[in-house]
């Protein structure tokens, strides 16, 4: 069969245009297929130990902060933030209480708030972004973007309901290979991007006996308020 020009034009333009077509749609289909993976290992992760560099980037501040340091879990409810940069800072959720101890910035001082608390959310982001129902984000993304060398799906969340969760986006780099995240992004109502990247993942981790215990150090004081109430 004889093809004109103008049939061969037409026909290469509907090819593109389908294949372009697709190409979203199928980035869509590997993000919300990614995302399920990923919350579907969490749900069966009791303990979890991990090593993080996290950034702060504050607009309103103009600053930025760098941390690093080691993340422990045990689900429900517990977590341990030990920084080694800054040195001797540190976070516990023992399941009754949020104790923020964080002598960089605040010496002599720790924070011991309800385990619901702000706080308590930023301390379980992992928490916020597996184990909320996916019915309550809109999922987007799906593209293809390698983190440390490791193949990863770029998958956006947007909380449907504002205030349901305390973020306004959120964006999990997620391994191909293992059902992890390999990086985590946050921005707030205020603007501040929060970027943690998991540089170390081991889920069903055997924790120390004393992981989730905070003991307070001599001659700090308590606060159950946060500055400025």
């Amino acid at each position: 069969m004889h093809t004109t020009p103008r049939a061969a034009l037409a026909l290469a333009i509907a090819i593109a245009i389908a294949v372009l077509g697709a190409a979203p749609l199928a980035a869509q289909n590997g993000a919300e297929a990614a995302y399920t993976r990923v919350a579907r290992a969490w749900s069966g992760t009791r303990t979890l130990e991990a090593t993080f560099q996290q950034t702060i980037i504050n607009p309103l501040l103009g600053r930025s902060v760098t941390s690093r340091g080691v993340f422990l879990q045990e689900r429900p409810g517990k977590v341990a933030i030990t920084f080694t940069q800054p040195a001797g800072d540190r976070i516990v959720g023992d399941g009754t209480s949020l104790w923020v101890y964080l002598p960089s910035s605040t010496p002599g001082q720790v924070l011991k708030l309800p385990a619901d608390a702000d706080g308590a959310v930023v301390a379980d982001l992992l928490g916020q972004l597996l184990e909320t129902p996916r019915q309550a984000f809109t999922i987007s993304g799906g593209e293809m973007q390698p983190v440390d060398g490791r193949p990863t799906r770029r998958v956006q969340l947007v909380p449907k309901s504002p205030g349901a969760v305390p973020f306004q986006r959120a964006v999990l780099w997620i391994d191909e290979q293992e059902p992890r995240p390999m990086r985590v992004q946050v921005i707030d109502g205020q603007g501040v991007d929060r970027t943690i990247s998991l540089t170390t993942w081991t889920p069903g981790a055997t924790l120390p006996k004393d992981a989730f215990a905070f003991t307070v150090p001599k001659g700090v004081k308590v606060s159950t308020t946060l500055p400025g109430r």
